[in-house]
C-alpha cells in the first residue's frame, strides 16, 4: 500500500514539474568585465586539470582497463569543449559588435559553431558515465572473487 502511494506521489510530482516549467537559466550572465575574466580563467584551469589527468592516466601502465580508456576519452572531449567554449566567449563579444544584416564572415561562422558546444560536451558526459559504470562493475567483480 505504501509503495503504491509513493509511486503515485512520484508520478504526480514529475507531471507537475514537467507541466509547470519555469526559466532554466542555462546561459548564465557574468558581471562585466571581471566576471567574464574569472570565467575564462576557470576554462583554462579546467583544461589544464583535464590535460594533466589525461597524461597521467595515459602514462601509468596499471591504468589500462576499459574504464580508464573511457575516462581518457572524457578528458579529450572535455578539453575540446573547453577550447570551443573559450573561443565562443571571445567570438560572442566580436559578434555583438557586428552590424545587423552584415555578410557572412569568419566571426559569424565561429559564433554559430561555438553555440553548438553541447555536441562535444554531451558525448564527454556519456564517456564519463560509461567510465564510472565500468569502474563500478569492475569493483563488484573484484569483490565477488
Amino acid at each position: 500500500m505504501i509503495n503504491r502511494i509513493t509511486i503515485s506521489i512520484s508520478i504526480l510530482t514529475i507531471f507537475l514539474l514537467l507541466g509547470l516549467p519555469g526559466h532554466s537559466w542555462a546561459i548564465q550572465p557574468h558581471g562585466e568585465p571581471e566576471g567574464m575574466y574569472v570565467h575564462q580563467m576557470a576554462h583554462v584551469l579546467f583544461l589544464g586539470a583535464l590535460a594533466y589527468l589525461y597524461l597521467h592516466t595515459r602514462s601509468t601502465p596499471d591504468l589500462v582497463s576499459r574504464g580508464w580508456r573511457y575516462l581518457r576519452l572524457f578528458c579529450l572531449l572535455s578539453i575540446a569543449w573547453n577550447i570551443v567554449a573559450f573561443t565562443g566567449h571571445i567570438v560572442a563579444d566580436l559578434h555583438g559588435q557586428r552590424a545587423p544584416g552584415a555578410p557572412l564572415d569568419i566571426v559569424e561562422i565561429l559564433y554559430i559553431l561555438t553555440r553548438m558546444d553541447h555536441f562535444v560536451f554531451v558525448p564527454a558526459l556519456f564517456a564519463l558515465m560509461f567510465s564510472l559504470r565500468t569502474f563500478y562493475l569492475e569493483a563488484g567483480e573484484e569483490k565477488a572473487q
